[in-house]
């Protein structure tokens, strides 16, 4: 009983997800898409937490490791013969490199690791909004670089030819993967004393906690996390250009896991499908439905409208979130004494 309460937070998020996508198998293509787009929004938004939802210091730019995630993979995953005629000056070792789906995973994971390594070096020492903005600049930074880096990246030009792997199950099984590696860490020493330091800096930089260190392992974590996102979305879009990675996912991220509730990874998980499956239900009624004899007819713009009354009512009414900045919790009612 004490193991499944202790595991629960996180096989109550799988269960949740895998429902999902089993009732969406038998839905239209459309809806299927839908979910896996909601997946890969999950994947994001955990990636997000695991920085932001553990150290309490709102990070305006980790989706840039999102657009190093996306393009490595469009390196390690195009066929050679076609990357040749995609990026003719890109250096011989890149031009050469080609991993199969699950490896090339792993090592755009590890090597966007490796970016959000070098970036958090001076980052960590911030903290609240000097850190935000810290970080919105390493956003516009990577941007600029993806828009302008032509042998790479193919510069403003949209970056075709990724083959498309990312499935309704191999979403779910990534998103599944990186909510397990997320609650692990946050359970594990380093997670604890990075969660100590969200409540109260000072005292915990007073009994020992070096909080510089603690955010960055976090920050690195993240990194890895999100650097899988990108991946995915890529292996799903198939096509992108360095605009897929900007400001627009940016705050759609951050709304995400304010409205499921900063505090707590079912807050991500929960903030993260339920915004992306009201968007793609919003989009639906922007353009027109049929609901059996009802026609509701489409209004240009009524999409944003529904989100951001959704959004206001959210803030207003759960201040901390729809869960409350809480983890799922398994209730085992006791056997009365004999």
């Amino acid at each position: 009983m004490r193991i499944a309460r202790a595991i629960w937070p996180v096989v109550g998020l799988w269960v949740v997800l895998a429902a999902i996508q089993i009732f969406a198998s038998t839905q239209s293509l459309v809806f299927q898409r839908d979910v896996v787009d909601m997946l890969i929004n999950v994947v994001l938004v955990v990636g997000l937490y695991t920085f932001a939802g553990n150290s309490g210091v709102l990070s305006f730019g980790q989706m840039s490791f999102m657009a190093v995630g996306a393009y490595a993979t469009a390196i390690l995953t195009i066929p050679q013969i076609q990357k040749g005629f995609l990026l003719p000056d890109l250096p011989g070792f890149l031009a050469d490199a080609h991993l199969a789906t699950f490896p090339a995973a792993i090592v755009v994971g590890l090597f966007t690791a490796a970016v959000a390594a070098v970036i958090a070096l001076p980052i960590v020492r911030l903290a609240g909004l000097a850190a935000s903005l810290a970080m919105f600049a390493v956003l516009v930074i990577v941007h600029e670089v993806a828009r302008n880096w032509d042998a790479v990246t193919r510069g403003s030009r949209t970056m075709i030819g990724v083959p498309t792997n990312t499935t309704g199950t191999v979403a779910l099984l990534w998103a599944m993967a990186m909510i397990a590696v997320a609650f692990a860490y946050q359970r594990s020493n380093s997670g604890l004393r990075l969660r100590s330091a969200r409540e109260d800096e000072f005292a915990a930089r007073a009994v020992g906690v070096d909080v510089t260190r603690e955010r960055a392992i976090a920050f690195v974590l993240s990194g890895f996390i999100i650097g899988i996102g990108g991946f995915l979305y890529a292996q799903f879009q198939g096509a992108f250009d360095p605009n897929a990675f900007f400001t627009e996912i940016t705050f759609l991220t951050i709304a995400m896991l304010v409205i499921g509730g900063m505090k707590s990874l079912a807050g991500a998980v929960i903030g993260a499908a339920s915004v992306s499956l009201l968007t793609n239900l919003f989009d639906s009624i922007e353009n027109g439905l049929d609901l059996g004899p009802v026609h509701f007819g489409g209004r240009p713009g009524l999409s944003a409208l529904l989100l951001a009354s959704f959004f206001l009512a959210v803030l207003v009414w759960r201040r901390q979130g729809l869960t409350g900045g809480r983890e799922l919790q398994l209730r085992i009612p006791r056997r009365p004494a004999a």
